[in-house]
């Protein structure tokens, strides 16, 4: 028996099974791969899915063993052409403490897996799923292992498990959408002799495509990656001499050799979308949900921020919330599953004309843009979202994600950020004012109270100084107002607060 049974440990599986695991919930991990995966088919943490990771507790970790500014060296062949770190996009604003950091999956999966064991999770191996049946207020899943068949009684099941998901298909929804059969990629895990690895080293041409080697922060290796000529129907396994022969074909760099792989790879871009995300107490979130582009490095973090926005719902309801919580996760998520696709779709197409008429920094410049930071994703048509009047003009909006902005702790004047407030499994109240406190009552539990004032005089361990006014700049308060955060640390509502009286006109969204 458990609480919630997740099938799949890559990092959909772990951010979720982390997520329940520190709100008390009793979950179990299963994955049919006999240990962790090795290959890195995903090498970006975009920057929202680096603020998934502060609330996680692994921002620190995953700042040390990843890179942040990796320059890109573009090649005409063996000569250099130019050299260049792409700017990061919103890095700039005092509301996104975080820049995209490279880093491999298989490290992010490690580093997951190490802050489940805090949390007192586990994984269990070898372990494939054969059936899932609801029955009633529960979910049968048999189980095949090493020692034989077992089963497993769940309250809700997960499938976190990739794109031929057996939990997809059990429960009857269906992957819909297009394969992109002039797509294709060689990949692999390589070690290389001879190059600099302080760079990403790429090489693009009308003639051959795309070439790129970039180096995998924290191993010896680098990632292979050459595109497949869209003329050619039946593309050779991938093999080590393979690569070597491209490698001399498409770089000219003779001096270069790459020695041994540890994962190769033929990989043929599919866009897919499931026709639904939810069937009773079954879900499906990351890969077995939706299929990306790999443009714009979106796979990855789309699925961790699908677990990240399913995690505090179903806490809520084995808490005794209302089952129809969990109905918004689909409401919210499958949109930005869909946009997700056709931004990635597009970039991938720009980014292959691009290289089609030798423009090698257009298409490297097509790869990014504001969306694919995951910043600007919100939920404004959510059932959990108190719109705004229209009259209100108000920049930061319920719905949105709720920015980070640095403040003083009084008597200390130690500096906090809105991040420390928001951290952990909580609702959050954000009371601002600029000398008079509104009188508001404090939930112990599910929801934390913190008054945001400039008044320099104000104390008390509920209170942030915010003396240069950058919170209430970042938060656009233009009087006193309450702005009340969800969980997944998204605005559900702000409200004005009377001057007569001191207190909210409305804050429908209660955490429940």
């Amino acid at each position: 028996m458990t609480d919630v049974l997740i099938v799949g440990a890559g990092p959909t599986g772990l951010a979720l099974a982390c997520d329940l695991a520190r709100r008390g919930i009793d979950c179990r991990v299963v994955d049919q791969a006999q240990g962790p995966g090795t290959a890195s088919r995903a090498k970006t943490i975009q920057p929202r899915t680096l603020e998934v990771a502060d609330d996680l507790g692994v921002i620190d970790r995953v700042l040390e063993l990843g890179a942040v500014h990796v320059p890109t060296r573009h090649y005409d062949r063996g000569r250099v052409i130019s050299e260049a770190v792409e700017a990061a996009i919103g890095t700039s604003e005092p509301g996104v403490p975080y820049a995209p950091v490279w880093l491999s999956q298989p490290m992010f999966e490690q580093i997951l897996r190490d802050r489940l064991t805090e949390l007192g999770g586990r994984i269990t191996w070898g372990t494939a799923v054969t059936t899932v049946q609801e029955d009633g207020d529960a979910v049968e899943v048999s189980m095949r292992t090493a020692t034989g068949e077992q089963s497993i009684t769940a309250r809700y099941v997960i499938g976190c498990d990739g794109g031929r998901s057996l939990v997809r298909r059990q429960i009857g929804a269906t992957l819909q959408g297009v394969s992109y059969g002039d797509h294709r990629w060689w990949l692999g895990d390589v070690r290389v002799q001879g190059l600099d690895r302080h760079c990403q080293h790429l090489w693009m041409s009308p003639e051959h495509g795309i070439l790129s080697l970039f180096p995998l922060p924290g191993t010896n290796l680098w990632q292979f990656q050459a595109s497949i000529p869209a003329d050619d129907p039946n593309p050779v396994q991938p093999s080590l001499d393979l690569f070597r022969r491209l490698l001399t074909e498409r770089a000219g760099l003779l001096d270069v050799t790459i020695t041994d792989a540890d994962w190769l790879s033929l990989y043929k871009i599919n866009v897919c979308l499931a026709d639904r995300y939810r069937i009773g107490r079954v879900f499906l979130a990351g890969d077995a949900a939706h299929i990306h582009s790999p443009a714009g490095g979106q796979g990855m973090n789309t699925g961790i921020q699908d677990a990240y926005n399913l995690g505090w719902k179903l806490a809520a309801v084995l808490g005794g919330a209302g089952p129809a919580l969990l109905d918004t996760y689909e409401l919210e998520r499958r949109p930005v599953a869909r946009a997700v696709l056709e931004d990635s779709t597009a970039r991938l197409h720009a980014v292959m004309r691009a290289t089609r008429d030798g423009d090698g920094s257009a298409a490297q410049r097509g790869l990014t843009g504001d969306f694919t930071t995951g910043l600007t994703i919100a939920y404004p048509d959510s059932p959990l979202t108190t719109p705004l009047p229209d009259s209100d003009s108000a920049r930061v909006r319920p719905g949105d994600r709720a920015p980070d902005a640095e403040g003083v702790q009084p008597g200390s004047g130690r500096t906090v950020r809105v991040f420390d407030l928001l951290r952990g499994p909580h609702w959050t109240l954000l009371t601002f004012d600029r000398g008079h406190p509104a009188p508001c009552s404090t939930i112990d539990d599910p929801l934390r109270t913190v008054r945001i004032t400039t008044d320099t005089k104000a104390t008390g361990p509920g209170v942030v100084l915010d003396t240069d006014g950058q919170i209430h700049r970042v938060y656009d308060i233009r009087e006193d107002s309450a702005v009340l955060i969800r969980p997944d640390n998204y605005i559900a509502t702000r409200s004005p607060i009377r001057p007569d009286t001191h207190q909210m006109t409305t804050c429908t969204a209660q955490p429940s």
